[in-house]
């Protein structure tokens, strides 16, 4: 038996002719290219159909649902371009979006561990404040030492005080009851008549003041009631090297507010990250607050915001994920709102003002900036586009 193939040569390239998935039953009219015309028929319609079909591509691809088309140039942005003498009140729409897909970006890249994955072990040294305990935090966030913001370092130090106290009392007891039997047993003589007599020899050192019974100094209580410059009782200025640095939001504290979490809960993903997000939210919604109140008496208002308070709210704003519920989204827009009050108050100075406040050595306050990130984050990442019509209604007002 021979087996023989046929050459493509060979092959007759023809539409009578043609390869196909079955074998051609119905006629093909055979009509030029060129032919426009309507069928007639069933053998010109075929012919029709199969010309439309080998002029298609052969590769098609399936559109993209999350494609995101060009951004369109609104009637606003125009007209700061035509006027660049007005400086624009809202961020460009191309720098929103370049910031938004960094910070999502930068949001994966923080969640996913790349150095180490293991079990869960915190030092003695590592703790930070309950998250109820909003003073705590202010102190916490301000730099303070360790025992004005941890309860059980305070309480420690009080039980301490207690014994030192008791401790000085009961040796202040013991050398005063010494000192009256010595005195006793020294300044004693005996007379001719066998009588014991206290001596009438009087010791310099005795007529010395003791510590506790020491006179006050005239000028010293001069100097209190009337207080001066050169006053006593006046504070010395702290040094710049001497004030207190606002603490950072390092990723190891970052870390260890996840990790105190996880130590409270059962380990399962969606659980742990309901209660990471929970505590993000709650140290939120203090900001909101610091917020706030200082815009309420700014003169006299002790919770000036910080650059550093800016970046713990851009940190703890990467701890919240896309789907929130809506009392929580009300949260966020609070902080939104927050920040444009605080914006609109910063304007409003600088306008009466007519330049920026002197530099001074003390922490550098929350910058416009940092709250048009705030804001773009929250407008942008949780889809609250309303947010900047009023942002843009406050600014315009100021």
């Amino acid at each position: 038996m021979s087996y023989s193939k046929r050459k493509w040569e060979e092959i007759d390239d023809s539409d009578e002719e043609e390869p196909a998935y079955g074998k051609q039953i119905l006629p093909v009219a055979n009509l030029p290219q060129d032919f426009n015309d309507e069928p007639v028929d069933g053998l010109q319609y075929l012919f029709v159909v199969r010309r439309d079909a080998r002029q298609l591509p052969s590769t098609v691809r399936a559109p993209n649902p999350y494609e995101r088309p060009e951004p369109e140039t609104s009637i606003l942005t125009v007209i700061e371009q035509l006027q660049p003498g007005s400086p624009p009140l809202l961020p460009s729409e191309e720098w929103r979006l370049i910031f938004e897909r960094r910070f999502l970006n930068f949001r994966k890249n923080f969640a996913q561990p790349t150095t180490y994955v293991g079990p869960i072990s915190l030092s003695k040294n590592a703790s930070i404040p309950d998250r109820r305990e909003r003073g705590l935090w202010w102190s916490f966030l301000a730099g303070k030492p360790h025992s004005e913001w941890n309860p059980s370092k305070r309480s420690e130090l009080k039980s301490k005080k207690q014994q030192l106290q008791a401790s000085s009392y009961t040796r202040t007891y013991k050398s005063t009851s010494t000192y009256k039997t010595t005195a006793i047993a020294t300044d004693s003589w005996i007379n001719d008549e066998g009588e014991v007599e206290d001596a009438l020899k009087i010791d310099p050192a005795d007529t010395l003041p003791s510590p506790a019974g020491s006179p006050i100094p005239l000028d010293y209580l001069e100097a209190i009631s009337q207080p001066s410059s050169t006053s006593v009782s006046a504070k010395p200025e702290l040094s710049e090297d001497q004030m207190l640095a606002p603490r950072e939001p390092t990723s190891h504290i970052l870390k260890l507010i996840d990790e105190v979490r996880i130590l409270l809960i059962n380990p399962i993903s969606g659980l742990l990250n309901l209660c990471l997000q929970r505590a993000a939210l709650h140290l939120l919604m203090y900001f909101t607050y610091w917020i706030n109140l200082h815009l309420s008496s700014p003169e006299t208002s002790t919770y000036v915001l910080t650059e550093s308070h800016g970046r713990w709210i851009f940190f703890l704003l990467s701890r919240i994920d896309d789907f929130i519920s809506p009392d929580d989204m009300n949260l966020l827009r609070n902080l939104a709102r927050a920040c444009i009050s605080l914006l609109k108050h910063v304007r409003k100075q600088e306008n009466e003002n007519g330049s920026a406040p002197p530099k001074t050595s003390a922490p550098e306050v929350m910058s416009d900036s940092s709250c048009w990130i705030i804001i773009t984050i929250v407008a942008g990442i949780w889809k609250q586009k309303d947010l900047w019509m009023d942002a843009e209604d406050a600014l315009r007002s100021s």
